[in-house]
């Protein structure tokens, strides 16, 4: 009864009651349009049963990727659109690197709902389980589990191309014929190399098959989530067991993680060698070009670092104390199915940063430039993106 009270009778009240004192309220009204209905949380949260059910990892888990699912879609199809409008030529050829991580994105966004994923460590193991209608089809089960972990290779190997790019464009800008053409698309090879080795690893190393694995995991997923890891789509590496008192290393899932610590470390390094020579030549270059110029670049520049600092925080650092954790048998249990929340945060917010960090998409959002502006304009500069006018 006090919920609507707040978020409907009190802002719809003043709405009707401010008019007659001609008290300027302008754009501020549009308020009631986000004090939407709560309601629902209310009985979810007090009633004993109902909350004991939500907490539960699985329909907690899911409600989240739901919620960042439809976020995402909105978010990444406002950044295409205003790549296809806002930044015309402005951007070169950079604007394809754009637009291929937006629908990376989007299929991200896409596999982690299909997926759901459910996370616990056990030990010195680690289960990952389907939670969606797939988690008993072994086969897309499977798919959906092993696309899911693939996803995060295609992320870092993406952003490091993107940096790869700066680099060119603002460091050796008489090489960016390498991204002319068909050229451009060839370097999409590598991101789709990190792909299928991760992936591969994941299949073949963490083998589902394995009874011993599938034994060592069976108690707790009984117990805990009430499921029968027999008919589950499922990963679990588990780093060792014990045996006599001696720990036994299974070296195929050692090797597993040591593919996948590689595939970051590799990404990671290019792209921190990439961000330190573009900034660095950006301050030299800084009374030698024009401001407009050094104004997109360093738009630009910040903008992709802070893409890159996004998923280290909602992706990288959560799964790699998932895959670490186990190493030392810290007990994390259900804590681990953070990991299925925050990288669900990462295609929503990762959009988000681009369109408030570019100028010119900024003051579209914001109503500060005429839409009219993002075409001639952007022929006229061009070359912007590319720094020419610095030789």
């Amino acid at each position: 009864t006090l919920l609507p009270c707040f978020t409907q009778y009190m802002p719809v009240g003043l709405l009707f009651i401010l008019p007659l004192f001609e008290i300027e309220v302008g754009k501020v009204g549009n308020i009631v349009g986000v004090t939407c209905c709560l309601d629902p949380l209310i009985a979810i949260f007090m009633i004993n049963r109902f909350r004991n059910c939500t907490m539960g990892a699985p329909l907690y888990i899911s409600i989240s990727q739901h919620i960042g699912f439809f976020v995402s879609l909105l978010t990444n199809s406002l950044l295409l659109y205003l790549i296809k409008t806002r930044a015309g030529k402005l951007f070169g050829r950079y604007r394809v690197l754009m637009i291929c991580f937006c629908v990376y994105c989007l299929f991200y966004a896409t596999v982690e709902t299909l997926a759901s994923p459910v996370v616990h460590i056990h030990g010195a193991g680690i289960l990952f389980y389907v939670n969606s209608f797939l988690k008993n089809d072994m086969f897309w089960g499977m798919v959906m589990a092993v696309a899911y972990s693939a996803c995060f290779a295609s992320c870092i190997s993406l952003l490091a191309n993107h940096f790869v790019f700066r680099y060119i464009a603002v460091c050796r800008s008489n090489k960016l014929y390498y991204f002319d053409g068909y050229k451009l698309y060839l370097w999409f090879i590598p991101p789709l190399f990190m792909l299928s080795v991760w992936a591969a690893a994941i299949q073949f190393l963490y083998d589902p098959t394995d009874p011993e694995r599938r034994d060592y995991f069976r108690n707790m997923t009984k117990e805990v989530y009430d499921e029968n890891i027999d008919k589950l789509a499922y990963i679990g590496p588990v780093y060792y067991t014990w045996e006599n008192g001696k720990r036994q290393f299974r070296l195929q899932d050692v090797l597993g993680s040591m593919v996948i610590s590689s595939i970051i470390s590799i990404s990671s390094t290019t792209c921190i060698v990439c961000a330190f020579k573009t900034y660095k030549k950006l301050d030299d270059l800084s009374n030698q070009i024009s401001n407009k110029t050094r104004d997109l670049n360093k738009q630009l520049f910040w903008t992709l670092g802070l893409q890159t600092l996004l998923p280290c925080f909602t992706q990288y650092i959560p799964v790699g104390l998932n895959f670490t954790l186990p190493l030392f048998e810290i007990p994390v249990g259900k804590i681990a199915n953070l990991v299925g929340v925050t990288p669900c945060l990462y295609p929503a917010m990762d959009p988000l940063i681009a369109i408030f960090m570019i100028k010119r998409f900024r003051n579209w959002l914001f109503r500060k430039e005429s839409p009219s502006q993002g075409g001639s304009g952007a022929r006229v500069h061009a070359h912007v993106v590319n720094i020419h006018d610095s030789n």
